[in-house]
This record gives C-alpha cells, structure tokens and sequence, in this order.
C-alpha cells in the first residue's frame, strides 16, 4: 500500500509542478544563500521588519506571552499586531520547529516552499480550464513567478497570500459549477486565517469574478447560487473567527483607514501612475526601493508581468474573444485604473497600492495556458505586434522625453531599465519563435518548459543580487550582526529589572523586538491605536515607524526611557556599556532622569487646552498634568486639580527637574510584567490618580487592593484611581474579541461539520470535477 502511494504520489502532476517550482526558486534564491553561508537576507522592510516580527512571534508563542507584547513599541496588543505579519501563515507555525535565532537561516528554503505551494495552488485552479495537464503547469509557473511575487520579495508575508489566493477561485468554482459542498468555506477560512486585510480585498475580487464570469453568462442561473455562495462565505469568515474578529477591531481604531479619496483624485491619477501601470504589465519587476524608472522608489506593489510571454498571450485571448475571461480582464484594467475603485481593495484607503496585482495575474496565467493550448488555432501575431509596438513606444518616451526642466529622462538607473527592457524584449522574440514560428516542434514542450523556467528563475535572481549589490551593507553577516546578534546582546547585558523601556538610535531597527525588552520606538504600522492617538497630540503624528521629536526631551522620563542604544558615540550622556557585534561597535547610554513606569499626578489638563500648548512644550507640561478627555473631566475633579493657568505655559529648566522630583516621589516599586498584564506598587499622599505610560486598551482591566477600578484614557496612556497610603495595582490584558471570535469559530466549525455531513459529502464515491474548457 505504501509503495502504491509513492508511485501514485511520483506520477501526480502536483508532484510535477511543486518539483518544477522548485528547481526554479532554486535558481532565485540558493546562490544568494551560498554565497551568504547559509543566511538569507535582502533590503530595508525584509531586514528590519520581517526578521525581527517572526524571530518575536516566535519567541512569544512558545513562551506563553500571547496576549499583551511589551516589545511592539509601547506595548500592544499581541494577536492583533502580528495577524497581518506572522499568526495566519501555515509558514510561521512550522517555522516554530527552529529556535526563534535560526530564522534568517530558515527564512531562505520557506521562501522555495511558499513558490511550491504557489504554483501547486495556481495549478489546482488552471487545471480546471485546459485539457493537457502541461499548459497547466506551465500557467501555474508563470502565476508563481509573476512580477508581482518578484517585485515584493521584501515583504515575505505577501507571498503566503498569494500561495494560497488560487484556492479560493477553485472553491468559488467547485461550489458554483460543481455543486461541491464545502470547498469555498474551507478555502475562504483559510484565506481570511492567512491575512484579514488582504482577504478583504479578496472579496472585492469575488464579488467580480461573481459577477463577470457567472452573472454575465446566465443571470437566471447563477444568481440562484447566490445564497449558498453568501453561506459557504459567512461560514469561512465564522471558522476564521479566531483570528478575524480581534484583527479587525484592532485595525479599526488605526488612523491610515481614515483617509478617503476626494474630487477629481478620486478619478484620475497623474501621468507618471498610469505609465508606472503600463511598465508593470510589459516589463519585468523592477527593485521596490530603487526602481529604475519614473519613480525612484515605490512600495506599492506595481507589477503584473507574465515571465517570458509578458501580455502577448493574454492580448491574444482578448482580440476577438468573447470569453469570461476577457471580461474579467477588462473589468480589471478599469478597477487598476479609476483611483475610487482601486481603493476598495484597500477599504477606500486614499494611498496607492497594487497589492491586489496577484489576483488579475491569476487571470492572466489561466488566459497564456489556454492560448497556448489553442496555438494552432490562434491569431499571434497581431498580438505580438501590439506588445511589441507598446514596448517600443514605453521605452522611448521614457528613455528619450525630458522629464522636467532639469530631468532628461524618467531613468534613474540606465543599466537597470535596459536589463528589464532587454529581458522584456527577449520574451516577446522567444515567445514568437515558441508559440508560432516553432509550435509543432518535436520538442515542444521541453522547450517551453527549459524556457519558462529560466525565464521566471533568471529574473528573480537579479532581482535578488542586484538589491544585494545595491544595497551591500545590507548584507546577511551585517544584517545578522546588527539585528540577531546585537539584539541578543542587548538582552544579556541590560539589566533584569522590568520597569523600563530602551530607545533605539535607528528607529528602523526593531532590536526590542529580538532581544525581548520593552521599548519606545518601533517600525510597524500595526500598533494600538492609542499609541498614534498620544504622537498625534504632541503634534508628531506617527506613520509607519515611531520617531520620538529629537528636542523632546521630557518624553524621556515619561515613557521611562533609561536606556539609548547608538551605532555613534555621543558627546554626552553616560556610557552604560558598549560591545562590537560582529560589524561594528554598539553604545549603551543611561538617562539618569528615567521614571519608573507608573507615578502619580495632581494635576489634570483637558485635551482641548493641552492643544492650546505649542508642540515644543508639550513634552515638559506632561511631567505636570496628566492630559485627559475634556468628558472625563467631571470623573477626576475629586482626585486631581486642574493645572493653574500660569502652569501651563511655564517650562523652564528648573521646572523640569522640580516636576521629575514629584513624579519620582510616588512612582511604581516592585513592578513586574507578565504573560496577562503586570503589576505596581505605589504609595499614595492622598487620593489621586496613578499614571502608566501603556497604551490605552478596551482589552485591560485594573484592580487596587483587590478592587476592580476603572481604566481612563490618558491621551492614549492609562491612569487608575489610588488611595491615600499604600495601593497594590494589578492590570490584566485580555485580547478584545477574542473570547467572541473562538466561540464563532467553534460554532461556525461545528455548523461546518453539519453541513458536510448532512449530503454524506466524505462518504460518497468520489465526483470528479467538470472540465470548463475554453471554446470559441
């Protein structure tokens, strides 16, 4: 039987595809992995994000610290920041089987399996649409190795979204044309697990692929499969639960979903976007951070090129072809190119991206894998000639027309742009000669499939050595050095006492994160809300990364900041420590004014006065009052006392140190953190409010002396009434809709289960899938 199953397993296509997948990932990343001895490593958001968020979820899960995580910036909520990054990943957990300190090493081969199961996936859904197998696979190549997977190789969480994004059209379709139970909730539990943020634009997608490829074709039909689409999709959402509920309510209160699309922006963007649009379909990805072309860098995501047949294929599918998937590839064009539309696959959210790129590429791999089924058929050349004409005119309007008065081109980096457009160029002529003026050859097959490969691996590895040859002292040794081994350091070094925080130099760097030390600042966007709330006030509005105001020294105290980590050796300050990591020398500084985390107040401002304050102020008048809501007012007025008039705007030196004295008076002893929140003592003069400078969270809850007390907002920081003497604090964390979102997923897993059952679904002879093969 066991030997039945590994011949069966040895002749499946999939094994065809993961194995062709694999020899071209190979080709993409081994030489980079060699020649770094074994690390994988590549720029900016991959360096200081990726690695630091997977070697710190990594070390919160298997030590229990599930709930609130004291390393992501000020502090925030655990399951909610790194739903978008790392829970989702069926990748992340098996990850887990490496100490959290091998993930540079480990990152390099789940980079090759992530492209495996791409192309797995991509295959399952092609499939479907072609009667040879092969144009399957090779349709399933080109999916996994698009431009888009290659131009986002820095952000290594995009690429589980697009490994697993072709099940759910498989899904979509088993249950719509198959009448397959079951197969779109899973898949659409899968995909809303993997990543909240990207499934809502997933279902965006569906609703169009609903509505183009269905709808269009028999309304009366297919609209009465609407109610079992909507509860298939409800049911995935309600087994997704888990994760869901708390990630959406958590990216609710994040400030970047605010902004909103107005009048003519709404409509139509500049020239450069649409010529940025054009270069993404026919050219190969360039470098996100350094791109060659229109604009010098561009973290959107831009890019939709096919490896080796660009739009050549898809062009011939579309000219004089009325199919469904001309229609969805029309509906798409329309959606990438009105800003309104775009924006829903982002919540109507005002910055530009294309992260969505990977579904229409989908499309377009199922569209070149049905052309070449139909080569003998097909009219080529026309195509061809579009592709080559579009190419041509690109480039040369791009090369040769003056960009502005002191720009004569819209190249920045000429030996870049002219390898993309070479390459580029390359497919269109290899594709000519494979797809018409050799398609009977007697080697056909082998020949795409030798040309496909080196095509979609050829790429990907310039793309890889050229960021490392650009940017070399981003290195794997210096990254490893500077991130995993400086972190570890800090962590031995530091000392074991819990109330204090440490500030980075480099606020990219995300060393908290590795070394597993609360800190002040971080670089991610998936914080608490409060956090953005607090920055915001002190008019120092916080985007992806938190940069503490250089001048605003009173925040050091506040946020208990003892601790200043530098690659520079400062003119002042106290040297605590210094060490060399490998690459270069650390210095460890000391701020004698630290205060403990947790002190008291007598004083109160309201929000609308504080605002009154100018921003270079800000940061000292927080040592004298707390800053509260001008509605919780009433709710202090017997603890504290408004902050006199001539207080306000008084900050002098003297001051300074007069208000670091009262708050030293009663601030926090015996403080300690834990997996579920933390604990403080304080010795109160009398009754008043006790400040912490962790942000404001529905998920706490805070006792004194055994009795619950409430939590108020302190423009984003926390404050508990205390009593005159000693006051025992005690806050515990629970993750807000979580409790709610596991009982909807066991719910939704047990109406699953149900639903399956009820047709005897796993007990009947196995139905295989009808063929949709595309006919003219």
């Amino acid at each position: 039987m066991i030997s039945q199953f590994i011949k069966k397993l040895y002749r499946s296509d999939y094994t065809k595809v993961f194995l062709l997948c694999l020899i071209t990932s190979g080709i993409m990343f081994v030489p980079s992995i060699i020649a770094n001895k074994g690390l994988f490593t590549l720029v900016g958001d991959f360096n200081y994000q990726q690695i630091p968020f997977n070697m710190l979820s990594n070390e919160a899960i298997k030590s229990g610290d599930w709930f609130w995580n004291w390393s992501t910036d000020l502090g925030s909520n655990f399951i909610a920041s790194y739903s978008f990054y790392t829970l989702g990943s069926p990748f992340f957990w098996l990850s887990l089987l490496f100490p959290a300190s091998l993930f540079p090493y480990v990152i390099g081969p789940m980079f090759l399996l992530k492209y495996c199961v791409a192309g797995m996936t991509a295959y399952g859904y092609i499939r479907r649409y072609v009667t040879d197998s092969r144009y399957a696979m090779i349709g399933a190549l080109l999916y996994a190795f698009s431009g888009f997977s290659t131009v986002n190789l820095m952000f290594n969480h995009f690429h589980d979204v697009v490994a697993f994004f072709p099940l759910l059209l498989a899904g979509f379709d088993r249950l719509v044309i198959d009448r397959r139970k079951g197969w779109f909730a899973a898949a659409v539990a899968l995909n809303a697990t993997l990543n909240f943020f990207f499934f809502i634009g997933e279902v965006i997608f569906l609703i169009l692929y609903y509505v183009l490829r269905y709808i269009a074709e028999d309304w009366k039909l297919y609209v009465r499969r609407l109610p079992r689409i909507i509860g298939e999709g409800l049911l995935g959402i309600g087994m997704a639960s888990l994760l869901f509920v708390p990630a959406i309510l958590f990216t609710l209160q994040n400030p970047r979903l605010d902004s909103f699309l107005y009048g003519p922006n709404a409509l139509v963007y500049s020239g450069s976007r649409y010529l940025e649009l054009i270069k993404a379909i026919l050219m190969p990805a360039d470098i996100m951070p350094h791109q060659s072309a229109i604009f010098p860098s561009d973290f959107s995501s831009s890019s939709a090129y096919l490896p080796l047949f660009g739009p050549v294929l898809v062009l011939t599918m579309m000219i004089g072809r009325r199919n469904w998937m001309r229609r969805m590839m029309i509906g798409c064009i329309i959606m990438a190119a009105v800003p309104l539309l775009n924006s829903l696959f982002y919540v109507l959210n005002a910055s530009y991206y294309a992260r969505w790129f990977y579904m229409p590429v989908l499309i377009m791999a199922l569209m070149s894998a049905v052309a070449l089924e139909k080569r003998t058929t097909i009219q080529l050349k026309k195509s061809l000639l579009i592709s080559v004409t579009a190419l041509a005119a690109a480039a040369a309007f791009l090369l040769f027309y003056p960009w502005s008065e002191t720009q004569r081109s819209a190249i920045f980096h000429y030996d870049q742009f002219l390898f993309y457009l070479t390459a580029a160029a390359a497919g269109l002529a290899a594709t000519y000669y494979l797809v018409w003026r050799f398609r009977n050859a007697k080697r056909w097959y082998t020949a795409v499939f030798a040309t496909t490969v080196i095509f979609c691996g050829g790429l990907g590895l310039f793309n890889i050595f050229a960021t490392h040859n650009i940017y070399d002292y981003q290195d794997g040794k210096a990254i490893h050095d500077t991130v995993v081994k400086t972190g570890k350091e800090l962590k031995q070094r530091l000392p074991i006492t819990e109330n204090y925080r440490i500030g980075i130099s480099d606020d990219g760097w995300n060393l908290a994160m590795v070394a597993g030390l609360p800190t002040v600042n971080s670089f991610t966007s998936m914080v608490n809300g409060s956090i953005f709330d607090f920055y915001k006030s002190i008019g120092s509005p916080r985007g992806v990364k938190t940069i503490v105001p250089a001048d605003a020294y009173g925040l050091k105290p506040l946020l208990s900041e003892r601790f200043y980590v530098s690659t520079v050796k400062l003119s002042r300050g106290h040297l605590y420590t210094q060490f060399y990591n490998g690459t270069g020398m650390v210095y460890v500084y000391e701020n004698k004014d630290v205060l403990p985390i947790g002190f008291t107040y007598d004083y109160y401002v309201t929000q609308s006065r504080f605002q009154h304050v100018s921003d270079a102020y800000k940061h000292l008048v927080l040592l004298r009052a707390v800053v509260i809501k001008d509605s919780d007012a009433s709710k202090v007025k017997n603890y504290l006392v408004p902050l006199p008039e001539s207080d306000l705007f008084t900050t002098a030196n003297g001051e300074y140190q007069q208000d670091l004295k009262l708050r030293a008076k009663e601030a926090s002893t015996a403080f300690h953190r834990d997996h579920r929140g933390f604990t403080a003592n304080i010795q109160a003069n009398t009754d008043k409010f006790a400040f912490f400078s962790v942000p404001y969270d529905k998920g706490w809850s805070a006792k004194v002396n055994g009795i619950s007390v409430p939590i108020i907002d302190a423009d984003g920081m926390m404050i508990v009434p205390v009593r005159d003497g000693a006051n025992h604090i005690r806050f515990d964390y629970h993750t807000p809709g979580l409790a709610s979102g596991a009982v909807i997923a066991l719910l939704s897993m047990v109406i699953f289960a149900t639903y399956l059952f009820s047709n005897r679904l796993f007990l009947r002879r196995r139905v295989q899938p009808s063929r949709e093969f595309i006919n003219e």
